[in-house]
């Protein structure tokens, strides 16, 4: 479809003004993508605060008309008229906040300063990591896609800090992640030469007395600590006020640099206060880079192939840099977080575990899911999470037989539904009761999806903190159909919350619920 200028100009000034891409897609019928590219197209021109405001001001005008007004309106009428009152009250600020310069760290280091230039001009940086790595801001905010080598980048800036003297504190979502970047700084060392008097595989400490560290996120981890900090993955940090109330001090005494790094997540949560509020938070210099900046600027990715194994949502937060919206999920953003621990990490339990098994049939479009749970008197532990992308149904049934084989002890229960039919009847064969089929009827997945919210509403559960199952676990929604209430993902080519299905089985072994007089469930 052809677009007209006006139309363009009209879409680029309302997400200018602060409207998210996703209220606007559903508005207008134009992808994210495209609102996306429109954007970039336009952010060499001036843009005008005033342009935005009348836009915004029409917009909400012709919505206030509607008679009859769907819920997509309402919302994106509620979002507009808060967007207004930024923009009103942005204009009254900006000079005020031109007035405050950002702080900047001086690298007092000539050989720091050598290695960050050999580094710039040898290490194989995409544009936006040596825009990243040049900054010499003390404060400095990442709203960043997945698996654009952000982590990459901040280990060697780390490395440069520690070798100009200046102790650094990775802080990260998981013990998972923490360990990636020492590994990925480790590398940098050996690269260029650079030594250490102690190595152990969360801490380094350099000739010259200054230190690395990297752990998982604790607000105790950082009181007594000075340097700098980084805050990996901020915004899916279980207790990020607690956190950030703690290290203030730390970077505060010694004017010490302090850099968070994130996908988005919720919005009405820390980060997306401390990115988004340029008023309060003027010392940040931020940085944006979706997925699509990165492949111009050169990254090697394929688009295509990435976009069909996630659901929209997902897609659009772990690559398009979009917040999640909490609103009609079944499961709320602060439920989920209730139950994520963060000791915890996939692995692979002893064979004599007794496991509670469940399994989400997928082939072309959709991913295939094996969930593991473990049981502790009565609180259920999620264990593993298996994932196969476009694996054929030979491959499936040779990854669940081999699972039953190490796992005597094992119960399977797997989507039989469609496609899951013959799968599921070969597993039978071999393995007998120890695998049911579970047939997909909106009454069953009522069922699955209610006591599943039920062991996180009585924190009967816990699971990692894996960015991608929680977002597939809060894309579940509860909708009204025609004769009873609905829950499933938004389905689209790009999948429908497998990882969520998959854990619904494991757990449905066990019913948390009371059963409703002619069908369906209710929570106890």
């Amino acid at each position: 479809m052809k677009y007209t200028k006006e139309f363009k100009d009209e879409c680029v000034n309302l997400l200018k003004s602060g409207l998210p891409a996703l209220a606007l897609s559903k508005q207008t019928g134009v992808s994210r993508p495209t609102l996306c590219s429109w954007l970039k197209a336009y952010e060499k021109e001036n843009f005008s605060v005033e342009n935005a405001i009348k836009f915004t001001k029409a917009k909400i005008e012709e919505l206030s008309k509607i008679s009859d007004p769907s819920s997509d309106e309402v919302v994106m009428l509620s979002q507009l008229v808060g967007a207004l009152a930024k923009l009103e009250n942005g204009v009254k600020k900006v000079k005020s906040i031109k007035d405050k310069p950002r702080p900047v760290i001086n690298m007092n280091s000539p050989t720091a300063n050598e290695l960050k230039k050999r580094i710039l001009e040898h290490g194989g940086l995409f544009n936006y990591q040596r825009e990243f790595l040049n900054s010499d801001d003390a404060f400095r905010i990442v709203l960043k896609s997945r698996q654009i080598g952000f982590s990459y980048v901040s280990s060697a800036d780390a490395l440069i800090g520690a070798v100009a003297g200046r102790n650094q504190l990775f802080l990260s979502a998981s013990e998972e992640q923490a360990l990636i970047l020492m590994r990925y700084m480790k590398q940098w060392a050996k690269e260029y030469g650079i030594n250490f008097t102690k190595d152990s595989e969360h801490e380094v400490e350099l000739e010259n007395g200054a230190y690395i560290k990297s752990l998982a996120n604790n607000f105790r981890t950082v009181q007594g600590f000075t340097g700098d900090i980084w805050m990996d993955e901020f915004a899916w940090y279980a207790n990020p006020k607690r956190i950030w109330h703690a290290f203030v001090p730390s970077i505060g005494a010694i004017k010490g640099r302090l850099t968070i790094l994130s996908t988005p997540f919720e919005e009405r949560s820390l980060f997306y206060n401390l990115y988004t509020d340029e008023t309060k938070y003027y010392m940040f210099k931020r940085f944006r880079v979706d997925i699509y900046k990165a492949i111009d600027d050169g990254l090697d990715f394929d688009l295509q192939t990435m976009r069909n194994l996630f659901d929209t949502d997902t897609w659009a937060s772990a690559y398009e840099c979009q917040f999640i919206d909490d609103e009609s999920s079944l499961l709320s953003i602060a439920l989920i977080k209730s139950c994520v621990d963060d000791r915890l990490s996939y692995s692979t339990p002893s064979s004599k575990e007794p496991l509670l098994a469940g399994f989400d049939v997928g082939r072309i479009s959709d991913r295939s899911s094996l969930a593991l749970l473990s049981l502790d008197k009565d609180k259920y532990t999620l264990q593993a999470m298996d994932i196969l992308a476009k694996a054929t149904f030979k491959e499936q049934e040779e990854h669940i037989s081999g699972f039953l084989k190490t796992y005597p002890l094992a119960v399977l229960k797997i989507d039989k539904t469609g496609i899951g039919m013959n799968l599921c009847e070969n597993i039978y064969a071999k393995f007998g009761s120890r695998v049911s089929g579970v047939w997909f009827s909106n009454t069953k997945k009522e069922e699955m999806a209610l006591n599943l919210k039920k062991a996180f509403e009585d924190k009967r559960i816990s699971i990692p903190n894996d960015p991608l199952l929680i977002a597939d676990i809060h894309a579940i929604k509860r909708t009204a159909g025609a004769k009873s209430f609905k829950y499933d993902a938004k389905r689209n080519e790009h999948g429908h919350a497998d990882r969520f299905w998959a854990l619904a089985l494991a757990l449905s072994h066990t019913s948390l619920i009371k059963h409703k007089k002619g069908g369906g469930a209710i929570i106890i």
